[in-house]
């Protein structure tokens, strides 16, 4: 008889760490973890990326992060439960994770997490949104009065996120990370974005975005063959219905 009220307590014991560390993990916590000083000290490969002069330090670690995933994993096809959504969820529950990706990006790299609905002005001039879902994203960064309409010709810089839509759909189906922004012609800007979640795996998407395209929602363009000169990159668009809905503004 004893030895089964020792396995009942052990197994309550269990039961009820687990249950407190599902509360502690990132998605429960109401207030945004902070990260840790000792994972910002860390020196990371620039990969001969350029960023503008006045882009704040957190931001540009912030693109190098997500780049220095991809090159851990380039184009490598992960679990739907894998070590961005077993951070943020602290289970092995299977889900979407573009989201996902970026805060963890964000959280690693010192770059401030706000939550959509915390009502409060953000202080610091530099943020993400921690939020699995990418309408929440969007939410949250409207409220900070920190999101750019795509459809509107709104222009991203390198470090803000991307979100897209689809057509006849939802506008806020997938979001990734700006790793570059070069201007063609008036109008036109060449994106190379990092993507968790695309196809399941890590990767860079480089495209034309128009801002005054000749139709509504049609903002994305592949790259001619001839100009398909950046290594490590998809140049074929993911989805022909797919639109840029929009950017949310991480730094001013």
């Amino acid at each position: 008889m004893k030895k089964y009220i020792v396995m009942l307590v052990c197994m309550l014991l269990v039961s009820s760490c687990a249950l407190a560390s599902r509360k502690s993990a990132p998605v429960n916590q109401e207030i945004p973890p902070v990260p840790k000083a000792e994972e910002l000290t860390v020196t990371l490969n620039t990969y001969d990326l350029s960023f503008p002069e006045d882009m704040p330090e957190v931001v540009r670690q912030f693109v190098l992060t997500a780049r220095a995933e991809f090159e851990a994993h380039p184009f490598e096809r992960l679990p739907k439960a894998n070590q961005y959504t077993k951070w943020y969820y602290e289970d092995n529950r299977e889900i979407g994770w573009c989201s996902v990706f970026q805060i963890w990006c964000a959280y690693h790299s010192g770059l401030p997490l706000i939550r959509w609905n915390q009502g409060a002005h953000m202080e610091e001039e530099c943020f993400s949104a921690m939020e699995g879902r990418v309408g929440n994203v969007y939410k949250a960064f409207l409220g900070q009065n920190r999101w750019l309409d795509a459809l509107e010709g709104a222009v991203p810089k390198p470090g803000y996120l991307i979100i897209y839509g689809v057509r006849s759909s939802t506008p806020y189906t997938h979001i990734a990370i700006v790793e570059s922004v070069t201007e063609l012609e008036q109008g036109v800007y060449e994106l190379t974005t990092v993507e968790g979640n695309l196809g399941s795996t890590v990767r860079r998407l480089n495209f034309r975005y128009l801002t005054a395209p000749k139709r509504k929602y049609y903002n994305m363009e592949a790259i001619p063959e001839a100009e398909r000169t950046r290594e490590g990159c998809q140049y074929t668009l993911q989805k022909d219905t797919w639109y840029v809905t929009g950017f949310c503004e991480t730094w001013p």
